[in-house]
């Protein structure tokens, strides 16, 4: 068990409308098992190798169709985090680049990193019993200013396990922020 304390994040999560991104990086490998290696051209990928989570009601998982909905509630950022299916899996997916099409809807995305971060785990002698370990968080963010619809494009790259790139990834989203 730990004796450091952990700092709640509760004051910035409650401002923040959370969508989350996830690649089934295998699945990706295996619709196009030469991707690019330039991250300036990147390989674009068809819908349905990414889902999204957003929200707390689990209805709205949905299977990529290339458009996300999110009610719009000013002055609350978007946070767009992008993640593979497992934490330790073959490939590791990366967000490098985040683009948008109006900033009239939208700010431009702005990549937020925070290092060091206290985070919980299991302690593997007494799985029931918590530990905790070090660990950096990193998301994209943006402020939406008016309803409407925004073309975003998402740039990541699929890490292996000693963190070297196979390949460079881009997916076109339509983002509709709804009142």
């Amino acid at each position: 068990m730990t004796s450091e304390p952990i700092p709640s994040t509760s004051c910035i999560a409650t401002k923040a409308q959370n969508v989350l991104l996830i690649v089934d990086a295998e699945s990706l490998l295996s619709h196009g098992p030469t991707p690019s290696q330039d991250p300036a051209n990147p390989t674009e990928i068809a819908d349905g190798l990414i889902f999204l989570a957003k929200g707390n009601n689990s209805k709205e998982i949905v299977t990529n169709d290339s458009n996300i909905k999110i009610p719009v509630a000013m002055g609350r950022d978007i946070h767009l985090r992008i993640r593979s299916v497992s934490l330790i899996a073959e490939h590791s997916v990366v967000a490098y680049r985040m683009t948008v099409d109006t900033s009239s809807v939208l700010s431009p995305p702005k990549l937020e990193v925070h290092t060091g971060l206290t985070v919980p785990a299991p302690n593997p002698e007494a799985p029931s019993e918590p530990g905790s370990r070090q660990a950096d968080d990193h998301f994209w963010t943006c402020t939406p200013k008016t309803p409407g619809t925004a073309e975003c494009e998402v740039g990541f790259m699929l890490v292996n396990q000693q963190c070297e790139a196979v390949g460079f990834f881009k997916w076109n989203v339509e983002i509709e922020l709804t009142s």
